[in-house]
Formats: C-alpha cells, sequence, structure tokens
C-alpha cells in the first residue's frame, strides 16, 4: 500500500483554478488501487469542506492545521495538539499583533472564527466573528493564523514570534503566517498520521508548493509543482506539473 498526502491550496487547487478533472481522475485510479489519499493544509476542516465540498473526492485521512490535528476517513479526531491559555495571553499581547490591525483568525479543532476580519483571508460566513476574551477562554484553539501585506512582514513576525515565545513556530505560506504549538508542522503531522494508523512500513509520497510544506518534503524527500518558488524545486526530488500528474508516476 501507499500514501499520498498533498497540500491543498496552490497544490492539489491551483490559486484561482478548480482541482483540475486529471487530478480527479487520478486520485479516483490511486485509491482503487488499494493505496491511501488524504490532504495536509493550513486550513481547518470547516474551511477545507467550504472547497472541497464542489468535487467528487474522498479521502482517507486529513491532516489539517499545519499538523495540529489529524481525522481519520469518517472524521474522528485522532490527535488535536492546542495552544495553551499562557501562550494565547502572551501571543495576544504582543504588539505586533494587539497594536496593528492585520486580519487575524482563531483556528479551532473544528471551526475557525475571525478575531479581525478580512473577505479576501477568510469569509465571516466561514469564521464568523469572536471576541478576544472568549478565545482566551477557549480550550480548543489550535493555530492562530495572520494575513500581512507582504512576506517580508509575515517572515519578520515570525522570526519575531519565535524568538519571544519559542514555546510557539511559525508555519509560512507567503504572506500568510499560522501559529502553532512547537513541534507542530506537517512533517509532524505525516509522521504522528503513519503512527497512529500503523503505516511504517508503507510508501510515503507527499507533494506541496510552498515553506509550510517544506518540512514534509525534506523530511520525506517529497514532491513539488511547477509554479512553485524555485526554493521548493531545489528541495523536491522531483517536480511535476499536477498532483494528478505525481499520483500517476507512483501508481
Amino acid at each position: 500500500m501507499k500514501i499520498a498526502v498533498t497540500d491543498f491550496d496552490g497544490t492539489l487547487k491551483p490559486f484561482d483554478d478548480r482541482i483540475p478533472p486529471s487530478t480527479i481522475d487520478a486520485i479516483h485510479q490511486w485509491r482503487a488501487a488499494g493505496n491511501k489519499f488524504g490532504i495536509a493544509t493550513g486550513r481547518e476542516l470547516t474551511m477545507l469542506n467550504h472547497d472541497l465540498r464542489h468535487y467528487d473526492i474522498t479521502t482517507d485521512f486529513l491532516i489539517c492545521v499545519n499538523g495540529a490535528v489529524i481525522f481519520d476517513k469518517d472524521r474522528n479526531v485522532l490527535q488535536s495538539i492546542r495552544i495553551a491559555r499562557p501562550l494565547k495571553e502572551h501571543l495576544l499581547s504582543m504588539p505586533l499583533i494587539a497594536d496593528t490591525n492585520h486580519a487575524m483568525i482563531c483556528f479551532c479543532e473544528r471551526q475557525s472564527f475571525s478575531l479581525r476580519s478580512d473577505s479576501n483571508y477568510v469569509p465571516t460566513e466561514i469564521a464568523p466573528p469572536i471576541s478576544w476574551s472568549d478565545v482566551i477562554e477557549r480550550d480548543d484553539v489550535v493555530q492562530f493564523g495572520i494575513k500581512f501585506p507582504n512576506e517580508e512582514d509575515a517572515t519578520a513576525a515570525r522570526e519575531v514570534i519565535e524568538r519571544e515565545i519559542p514555546q510557539l513556530r511559525g508555519n509560512q505560506n507567503r504572506i500568510y503566517l499560522d501559529i502553532n504549538v512547537r513541534p507542530v508542522d506537517k512533517k509532524f503531522g505525516v509522521e504522528n498520521l503513519i503512527r497512529l494508523m500503523d503505516w511504517g512500513n508503507d510508501e510515503i509520497h507527499v507533494i506541496g508548493d510552498d515553506r509550510n510544506d517544506l518540512p514534509m518534503i525534506v523530511g520525506f524527500n517529497g514532491y513539488t509543482v511547477a509554479r512553485a518558488a524555485d526554493f521548493m524545486h531545489q528541495a523536491a526530488r522531483k517536480v511535476y506539473n499536477s498532483v494528478g500528474d505525481m499520483l500517476n508516476d507512483n501508481i
């Protein structure tokens, strides 16, 4: 049996485009051959389902919020790595968070909420508003997401946060910075999926397109897509035009 893990935004689903029908056909063929297929994404479950529902795609697992939450094929929670209250309080009190107006999302185990909304980031019908005090009180917060004006600002913020709160790490995707408990990243999520499902002797094929995918690409000698940046091409074992091409090449 072989296990395929793909990033969603920019990898399985190209930005500003639909998932190609050829990729959907390849997923069907991959699973029909007895292999497993799933997604590793920075999104939480509701946010992912909002787009995934438009396609005839069945997943055998989901690795959500950059590896913090893992679901089986029936959407039962296998793992949930939550951010403790003292870490939330420290993070939300930092000037680069509290004294700016950057769009900010609170990701919980199965739902997201807007701390500062931006319809071009996550629409409020997917992430309804929530107060900062309610975020502190919730015990199922697994990630914070912030949209910055540019990639340089996101990188600078990640470095400040990781330096001031070493228990947290930033998983960055272009201008978007997701903040999780260390050591959560997609490599961590794939490793724990393998352990939880007892898939240690099976082939693992991972593919992604940006910086938050890099840990799993390096960790599992994985692949990237042609539209990814040069640093991803250099890290990947092979470059494909689509997830479908990767599946067809490795079935």
